[in-house]
């Protein structure tokens, strides 16, 4: 369609342009490059009116660019859907919107074609795509680029390993240290105490009464001197403050079971990925993968190259590759992505790592020859200044939560056989020692009468 545009532009000179009919956007740009150097371009263009209509590519995906029809009106949901509405509201253009045909992003094919949305951008089928959509110097090859709107780190989410075995609670609640220090104590105390009182008590009954203070039992020994009155005093105290410290901390780890350490880095994740204990999952045609694969770190390497070999996809809308997964699983993605998943999946089963490979910008990719940019970016700078953007993505988070069915666990907690399985097992222990004992003293006294 021909368009002809008239206008008056006063410059220095304080010349009168008009410039003839136009066929098309590069036509315009070869008569503005021969008839006005390049700061007299941008005065130009920036009057230049935004496009009436614009041909915006997209990715369908839950809770991020969402469409439905209502009442024969369509409507976009989604943080990019309505940042859209906001663009279209701004600039006052009519937008039509073309899903990528393959569901892709994009990436660059082995033929040095571009898939996905990329592919579309660089086919002209579309003026601009919105998808949660990062720069990287790839596709700037291909697509010109709007200034950031956003920018998040690239992290992952991963399925916590589960509960430490409560048979081993009376363990949990001091550390290997803690233990040590407890036994050596034990160890080290009738030493003390025949040191520093002059006991004429075996060593074996002083232990064992020193053992069972810890355990709450009397001291049965009594102490006439100032000094064995104080030594009895300062350990009367430890053990009831290392009773009391046990017992909270045993009866805390029964009811609310202790957590094994989730996987924290991506160093760690790659190890899991290699032992079959995790898969790790990412969305296809993201820019993750060339981000990973290019990467100085060899573990990073190893987890973009295994997750495109064995095709590890998933998309919002289909969870069904990390819900169905047979072992744990992790997925890499950018953070806020990844927080709206965990919003959707079951109560406390995940959580997202604090460690970061980088931070990724977020902008609106565009034609080449797209003839805006500048009016783009002014709105973009506005809305993000506004806090705009965010107050879209605080709102999508609570849209989540609200929508999401989540199954707490009871708080009325019952203890089962299972749970007090390490104390039987303990029991079970000493009794059988106590058995080898009385039959070695039996064995042992009728040896020495037959002597």
């Amino acid at each position: 369609m021909e368009v002809e545009i008239s206008c008056k532009i006063s410059w220095s000179s304080g010349s009168i342009f008009k410039l003839q009919t136009i066929q098309s956007n590069e036509d315009f740009h070869c008569r503005l490059n021969l008839c006005f150097p390049k700061a007299k371009e941008k005065k130009l263009m920036a009057i230049m009116a935004f496009p009436a209509e614009m041909r915006v590519g997209y990715i369908p995906n839950m809770n991020l660019f969402e469409t439905q029809i209502r009442n024969g009106k369509l409507e976009l949901g989604g943080i990019e859907g309505r940042f859209l509405n906001l663009l279209s509201q701004a600039l006052r253009f009519k937008y039509h919107l073309k899903p990528s045909v393959d569901g892709e992003s994009g990436r660059l094919d082995d033929n040095g074609s571009w898939t996905g949305l990329f592919g579309m951008i660089q086919r002209k089928e579309i003026d601009m795509a919105l998808s949660t959509l990062s720069i990287t110097e790839e596709r700037t090859q291909v697509a010109d680029f709007s200034d950031a709107y956003t920018s998040k780190d690239l992290t992952f989410i991963v399925e916590k390993p589960g509960a430490l075995p409560a048979r081993w609670a009376l363990i949990y609640p001091f550390d290997i240290t803690t233990w040590i220090c407890i036994i050596v104590t034990l160890i080290i105390g009738p030493y003390l105490f025949k040191f520093f009182i002059s006991l004429k008590i075996s060593y074996k009954i002083l232990l064992f009464q020193l053992w069972g203070s810890f355990l709450k039992q009397p001291l049965t020994i009594k102490f006439i001197s100032v000094q064995g009155i104080v030594l009895q005093i300062s350990w009367c105290v430890l053990a009831l403050l290392i009773s009391m410290f046990y017992s909270s901390m045993l009866l805390s780890f029964l009811t609310v079971p202790l957590e094994k350490e989730p996987i924290k880095n991506f160093l760690e994740l790659s190890q899991a990925v290699k032992k079959g204990t995790y898969r790790c999952f990412s969305v296809k045609g993201s820019s993750m993968f060339n981000i990973l694969q290019s990467s100085n770190q060899e573990y990073l390497r190893y987890l973009g190259n295994i997750m495109e070999e064995k095709r590890w996809f998933y998309d919002m809308n289909n969870m069904a590759p990390i819900l169905n997964s047979k072992v744990k699983v992790a997925a890499i993605d950018n953070r806020f992505k990844l927080e709206l998943i965990q919003g959707t999946l079951k109560h406390d089963s995940y959580v997202v790592s604090k460690d970061v490979v980088v931070s990724l910008n977020f902008a609106i990719p565009l034609r080449k020859d797209f003839c805006c940019k500048a009016k783009l970016n002014t709105i973009i700078s506005r809305l993000q200044s506004a806090g705009l953007y965010f107050k879209l993505t605080r709102e999508e988070k609570l849209r989540v939560f609200l929508m999401s069915k989540k199954e707490f666990d009871d708080n009325s907690i019952v203890l089962s056989l299972r749970d007090l399985s390490g104390a039987l097992m303990f029991y079970s222990f000493g009794c059988v020692a106590s058995l080898i004992a009385l039959l070695s003293e039996i064995v042992y006294f009728r040896y020495n009468n037959k002597r």
